[in-house]
Parts: structure tokens; C-alpha cells; sequence
């Protein structure tokens, strides 16, 4: 497959728009702040460049729903 590639933060702009747009998420999970991705070597990733690996500011129950977001990302975006 071939992945999008874009700058860390475009990859950032747009899983804060999907996870506005989620309808996993309630209203107090939407307005989840999560840090710009950082490079990692795609080998011990699962074959994806980039990581989000702090989530200090997100409610627990927010967690499960965003990392989801996250993952379809990272199967769909490389970070250049």
C-alpha cells in the first residue's frame, strides 16, 4: 500500500480533525490535545516512521477511541 506522506504537523492537523469528526468519541474526548509525531525507525515500529507515545492531557476514557484514530493513521501516513 501506498501511504500519504506529510510533515509532522499535517499528520497532527489531521487526526485532531478526525478524531472532531469521530463518532467514537463523546463531546468531552473531542477536545483532546495531543502532541506533533516524532520520527521513530519504521523497523521496530510495525513498519510506521512516525510515533504519538505521550498522552498527558487525555482523559483515560478517552484513550482507547483516540489511539484508534492514531493507528489508521499510521497505516496511512508516512512522516517526512
Amino acid at each position: 500500500m501506498i501511504k500519504n506522506v506529510g510533515t509532522a504537523e499535517k499528520i497532527r492537523a489531521e487526526i485532531l480533525r478526525r478524531i472532531q469528526e469521530s463518532a467514537d468519541l463523546d463531546d468531552s474526548c473531542r477536545d483532546c490535545d495531543i502532541p506533533i509525531p516524532r520520527k521513530v525507525d519504521p523497523a521496530a515500529n510495525g513498519g510506521c516512521n512516525w510515533v504519538i507515545d505521550e498522552f498527558r492531557l487525555v482523559a483515560q476514557e478517552c484513550m482507547a477511541p483516540l489511539k484508534a484514530v492514531i493507528a489508521e493513521m499510521m497505516r496511512e501516513y508516512d512522516l517526512t
